[in-house]
């Protein structure tokens, strides 16, 4: 009885000190249940250049978001270019901004309508992700939410 006595109250004090407060009174939340792992790759970071501006008749600015799939794997050494005809027409680095990364690219084309393709390459994962994207128009806004600004590089569920 005795040891069954001092099980029971070592059970007790064992939960109360997991649920003890660390004294900063946060609400409980649920945690966000995180996306299936991105298995890394073995591309070499690419040596995209950016294009002479000057050559071009248009440019598009647009601020890039990239989707929360990837931000846990963005550095500083990642890198997006955007591609028209095969041909580098942009290259950005990612920046930090609130929590998540936006890329401000500058996209430059002699005509409209043609179309944009999109690759990001994650040093982290030593991937390069490729996506058809848009079609090249100067007169879009910078910022904006979904569509072209937050491209789709890895679709849920699938790497």
């Amino acid at each position: 009885m005795l040891k069954k006595s001092i099980l029971t109250l070592a059970a007790l004090a064992f939960m109360a000190w997991g649920c003890s407060s660390d004294g900063d009174n946060k609400p409980a939340t649920t945690p966000t249940p995180t996306p299936a792992e991105i298995p890394a790759g073995t591309d070499v970071r690419p040596t995209w250049q950016t294009p002479n501006y000057d050559l071009f008749e248009q440019t598009m600015i647009v601020r890039v978001q990239l989707q929360d799939t990837l931000n846990k794997y963005v550095s500083s050494l990642d890198l997006l270019c955007a591609t028209i005809g095969g041909e580098v027409r942009g290259v950005a680095a990612p920046q930090e901004t609130e929590g998540s990364y936006v890329v401000p690219l500058t996209i430059a084309s002699n005509d409209a309508g043609v179309a944009v393709g999109l690759s990001y390459y994650c040093d982290k994962l030593h991937r390069i992700f490729t996506i058809d994207w848009t079609t090249f128009d100067a007169s879009v806004a910078p910022t904006g939410t979904g569509g072209i600004y937050q491209p789709v590089f890895v679709e849920p569920n699938r790497n």
